[in-house]
């Protein structure tokens, strides 16, 4: 039965969404900001999570970068649902690591869609299904979080034509990114310059690595690129 967790620190929108998203086979749980979140996790972790953006004591930002930063949520799928309505809002939501964004005031019909949409894609991700998608529809954070939790290794390629990017990953880190145009940049550069992308194709294939490169954890290069990228692009919070 899946759970939900809605954090929102607006109790009627709390109540309006809560109410839209209960099902017979699903629970919900509410909490009025990011800190009250972690521990309503701390007893229960969610199935998916849709949180707002602006709230008091700990935004969504940086709620989405703890879950995304922890191995042992960050797989959770997250909706972000926001009065934050520019391309460069939503653009941030996504390197951030969520998995959609909808723009308040919310239609609860289209709310429902993306909530079965995004359960849907993380009861795949857990079967075993090929990891692959939309960029515009599923964060390039969350595949490279699912790909360190379950420590894989392989080749998870990115394409928006005309420009690719290469990461390897070995056992869930990623040891080496190439990026056409410009050549000898760095991982962490690649990585941030990827983020930034708000449209292309990704999928993983697994295969054997043969590299002795030191690998820095993905979580903490995800963290070092969206810090970074934030400062390339500033973003009202």
């Amino acid at each position: 039965m899946p759970h939900i967790l809605l954090v929102d620190d607006d109790p009627s929108m709390r109540a309006l969404v809560a109410s839209a998203l209960e099902r017979p086979e699903r629970t919900i749980d509410v909490a009025a900001h990011g800190e009250a979140a972690l521990e309503r996790m701390a007893e229960r972790k969610p199935d998916l999570i849709v949180t707002d953006v602006v709230m008091p004591r700990m935004n969504g930002w940086t709620f989405v970068r703890r879950l995304r930063s922890n191995p042992s949520t960050a797989f959770i799928p997250v909706i972000f649902m926001t009065a934050l309505t520019t391309p460069a809002d939503r653009m941030r939501g996504f390197r951030t690591g969520a998995d959609d964004y909808i723009m308040k005031p919310i239609d609860v019909c289209e709310l429902e869609l993306r909530v079965e949409n995004v359960l849907y894609r993380a009861r795949g991700a857990r079967a075993g299904a090929a990891l692959g998608g939309n960029l515009s529809q599923f964060g390039l954070a969350t595949p490279l979080a699912i790909l360190e939790l379950e420590r894989k290794t392989g080749l998870l390629t990115v394409a928006r034509p005309p420009e690719h990017a290469l990461f390897v990953v070995k056992h869930g880190r990623i040891v080496r990114a190439e990026l056409t145009d410009h050549p000898g940049w760095s991982v962490i550069d690649c990585l941030t310059e990827v983020l930034a992308w708000s449209t292309g194709q990704f999928s993983f294939a697994e295969q054997a690595v043969n590299t002795s490169a030191d690998a820095i954890p993905t979580t903490a290069l995800l963290l070092e690129a969206s810090q970074k990228l934030d400062e390339l692009i500033p973003v009202e919070p």
